[in-house]
Formats: structure tokens, C-alpha cells, sequence
């Protein structure tokens, strides 16, 4: 009889052992091959590699991803799950950067314009060449989607000080002081928001004999972000929040003639723009998606050819100066983003790699603006800037108020 009994008793056990193992939540998969970006592969490779069954909230957010009708929105899925929306980050500081550094540069150009139609009794150097500058700015910039890069928009406001000194003939030596309010969306479709405030710093110099002129200018940025993340597809919704800080420097020298036909001014000049900024790591807060980002950076390097235009028109005290720039920049790096390396903000699960898509290598820019200076001493200034490649517009309009002492 006992014997009988053995194979029923391992028959029972090993029902009742299928059962429970039906009764597990599973991992389902695999989710690799529904990706179709790089970004896309990287955290579908990283779920099919984690292996065993998830628990809690990652199950049910797991759950609804296999639940998903079709392969796109699959993908689309594991796509809200990389850090893609942070991509931009160190752009937007560099944003920042490039708008205070182009504000000094054409303030430098107003002051060579100045300095070549000032009569003899205006000192050319000494205590009476004291000069302030202040600066107050608006920008709105959009950024193109591209592969694992969601579409992008933001808005900023800046205001600018700066005071400089003429110690000797032809050269400026200055100090600036500035901040800048940014407010970023990106990607419409869920509308994750980045605010950043940017505080910059920095030192300029110029020297020029009134044939050929040498610019110089170095800041250095501290960005503060406050990140809100919103991801969703069917059955699943989450929100995360995450402050970060960061910093970053730049560097840029140009070097020009000075040609004069009458009353047009001619610059033609050659530049070279070196950036650096970083965004710190960050632990995001909000549920199974959040995610734990490591330090990343973007280093950029770009040559520039440009030329100035400017005419000035003398009525009675004033002096009218309507001036247009255009140039062409190029980046010199072959690889200015570095990747972002992310995981679960839990640490269960392995770590995985962005890459982000890099901006268009060229790029046209412009300015444009007309100043009024009242006895060669008081100047205002209105002007725009634009940057304009394949991937991205950048407009800024100024209004700078300088006083020479």
C-alpha cells in the first residue's frame, strides 16, 4: 500500500508545486526587441537582465507595459523610462553661457564705435574712462526632437551688470556680474518642466589700436534646477521631482580688423568658444520609475567667422549707430555629450546608458540693433540675437544701458 501511495503523494506535490509558481508575478518579456532607439534598447536590456520576479509598484508598472496593445507603445514606454528628458541639461546652461558672453562681446563692439568717432576733450585713458553697463535680456529657444531627445522649449530672463576701466590706450579691462531665470518643457505630449537659475561671473578684456582689435572674455556659471519628470501610458501614471545643481566655464576669444569707409564701420573677425557644464547626480523622488542619475557633461568647442556692419548718424548731441552682425560657428568636437548612466532609483536593478543625440555641428548666427549715444558718454541700446541650425532657434532681444565717467 505504501508503495502505491508514493507516486500519488509526488504527483500532489508536484501539482501543488505548479500551482504556486503560476501564483508568482512574473517578469514578463523579453523587451529588448521592442525597442527601437539606442535608449529604448539600453532599459529593455536592463529589465531582461534583472532576472526574477519584480515586486510591489515595479510589478504593476511592469504589468502595464505587457498589457500594451501594440510594439510602439511598448517601446514608447521603455523609452519614459530613460532619463531622455535630461538630455538638454548642460545645453541649457550653455544656452545661458552663449547669451551672456554674445551681450559683452557686442557691448565691446558698441565701445570701439564709440572710441573711433569720440572728440579729442573725451579722454582716452586714466580715471575719467571709468564705464558701467547694465543689461536686462529676454530669450526663448526650441530644440527639435531627435533620437532619444525629446522636443524642447524654453524661455529665460537675464539682467547684467558690468563696469570696466581703460588703464592705457586701446586696452579694456572689465568685470561682469549677472543671473539668469530659465524655464524649460519638453516634450508636449507630457509636458515635464525644468526651472533653472543660472548665476554667472566673469571678466573681459579688449585691446584694439583702431586697425585691428583683440577680445577676451571667461565667466564662470553656478546652475540650480528644480526637475519635474511626468511619464503615462495606459494603466500606469507617475511624477517625479528631483533639485540639482551644477556649474560649468567659458572661454572665448575673437580677433578682427577695423575698416572704415566714411560713416560705415566694418569687423570682420575669426572666434573660437570653449564650454563646459555639468549637472551633478541626482536621486529623483516618485515612485517605481524614479530614476538615480549619475553625473554628466557636455565640453563644446566651436570656431566662428563673422563680420560686423555698422553706420553711425550724427544729429545735433546724438550719435545713432545702427549696427548687423552675422558669423558662422562649427563644432570641433567630435563628441561634446558625454552618456548619462542611470538605474532604478531602488538600486535592485543594473545600470543602464543614454546617449544622447548631439546638436547639429553648424550653425548661422545674427545680430541686429540700433544705440543712441548722447555726448559719447551715455548710450542705449536695443538689440536682437539669433541662432539658427537644423535642430534648434534661439531669439534674444536686450536693452543696455552704459554710462562712460
Amino acid at each position: 500500500m505504501p508503495n502505491r501511495l508514493f507516486p500519488i503523494r509526488r504527483l500532489i506535490e508536484g501539482a501543488a508545486a505548479l500551482l504556486l509558481l503560476n501564483a508568482q508575478p512574473a517578469m514578463a518579456g523579453p523587451y529588448a526587441p521592442y525597442a527601437v532607439t539606442p535608449g529604448e534598447t539600453a532599459v529593455g536590456t536592463m529589465l531582461d537582465a534583472a532576472g526574477g520576479a519584480p515586486g510591489g509598484d515595479r510589478a504593476a508598472m511592469l504589468a502595464s507595459i505587457d498589457a500594451l496593445p501594440t510594439a510602439a507603445a511598448r517601446a514608447d514606454a521603455l523609452g519614459q523610462l530613460s532619463p531622455r528628458s535630461y538630455s538638454l541639461l548642460p545645453r541649457l546652461s550653455i544656452q545661458s553661457m552663449d547669451a551672456a558672453d554674445r551681450e559683452i562681446r557686442s557691448w565691446l563692439a558698441e565701445r570701439r564705435s564709440i572710441a573711433i568717432d569720440a572728440p579729442a576733450d573725451v579722454p582716452a585713458s586714466g580715471d575719467r574712462t571709468i564705464t558701467m553697463m547694465l543689461s536686462g535680456g529676454i530669450k526663448q529657444a526650441s530644440y527639435k526632437a531627435r533620437v532619444d531627445r525629446p522636443e524642447a522649449e524654453s524661455d529665460s530672463r537675464s539682467l547684467r551688470f558690468a563696469m570696466d576701466v581703460k588703464p592705457v590706450p586701446g586696452l579694456i579691462v572689465g568685470a561682469t556680474l549677472g543671473i539668469d531665470g530659465i524655464d524649460a518643457r519638453l516634450d508636449p505630449a507630457r509636458r515635464p518642466r525644468i526651472s533653472q537659475f543660472n548665476s554667472q561671473i566673469g571678466s573681459y578684456a579688449s585691446y584694439g589700436d583702431g586697425r585691428f582689435y583683440v577680445d577676451a572674455t571667461a565667466a564662470y556659471t553656478l546652475s540650480e534646477y528644480k526637475l519635474r519628470r511626468q511619464i503615462g501610458w495606459a494603466g500606469f501614471a507617475g511624477r517625479m521631482v528631483a533639485p540639482v545643481d551644477g556649474d560649468g566655464w567659458a572661454a572665448s576669444g575673437e580677433a578682427g580688423a577695423m575698416l572704415r569707409a566714411g560713416p560705415v564701420r566694418m569687423q570682420p573677425f575669426a572666434g573660437l568658444h570653449y564650454r563646459y557644464a555639468d549637472v551633478s547626480g541626482f536621486v529623483e523622488n516618485g515612485g517605481p520609475a524614479a530614476l538615480e542619475v549619475a553625473t554628466f557633461r557636455t565640453k563644446s568647442l566651436r570656431g566662428a567667422l563673422g563680420a560686423r556692419l555698422s553706420a553711425n548718424v550724427a544729429q545735433g548731441g546724438w550719435t545713432l549707430r545702427p549696427s548687423v552682425e552675422a558669423q558662422w560657428q562649427r563644432e570641433l568636437r567630435s563628441r561634446p555629450d558625454s552618456r548619462i548612466e542611470a538605474r532604478f532609483s531602488t538600486r535592485d536593478l543594473p545600470i543602464f546608458t543614454l546617449r544622447p543625440t548631439r546638436l547639429a555641428r553648424d550653425a548661422g548666427l545674427v545680430n541686429a540693433g540700433i544705440s543712441a549715444t548722447w555726448n559719447n558718454r551715455t548710450t542705449f541700446r536695443l538689440g536682437y540675437a539669433g541662432e539658427f541650425s537644423s535642430d534648434r532657434h534661439v531669439h534674444a532681444a536686450a536693452l543696455t544701458v552704459g554710462r562712460r565717467f
